[in-house]
């Protein structure tokens, strides 16, 4: 088993998701993604901002438009979890978790750039 912090969120994502904690799985899942571009940054010599706008600045200032835009949503749907009074539907979660897999694989890019 990976000891990854992204790769432990996202398989706790997938089991929040069979046990239908939706509002559990979205954080775990931008946590993941977070996390995955946190180190992405810092390799590449990026200061770490604290917040997540920044963050998608650093994104797309890199050429990954729609990455940073997911980034965001994704920002927004995790919020949404934690603090609004409805709760996410499986289909939002679902596509979330696809989400965050492609802009990770997408950014793996990155790291093979350097």
């Amino acid at each position: 088993m990976s000891s990854r912090k992204q790769d432990i969120l996202l398989s706790e994502a997938e089991n929040d998701i069979a046990i239908r904690n939706y509002n559990k799985a979205v954080s775990a899942i931008y946590f993941a993604l977070r996390k995955e571009v946190e180190e992405i940054i810092q390799k590449l010599g990026f200061q770490l901002p604290r917040r997540d706008d920044k963050l998608a600045n650093i994104i797309k200032h890199l050429g990954f438009d729609e990455e940073a835009l997911i980034f965001m949503k994704l920002y927004e749907l995790r919020k949404k979890a934690d603090y609004a009074d409805e709760s996410i539907e499986e289909k939002d979660v679902k596509k979330a978790l696809e989400l965050v897999r492609k802009v990770i694989a997408k950014l793996k890019i990155l790291e093979r750039r350097n």
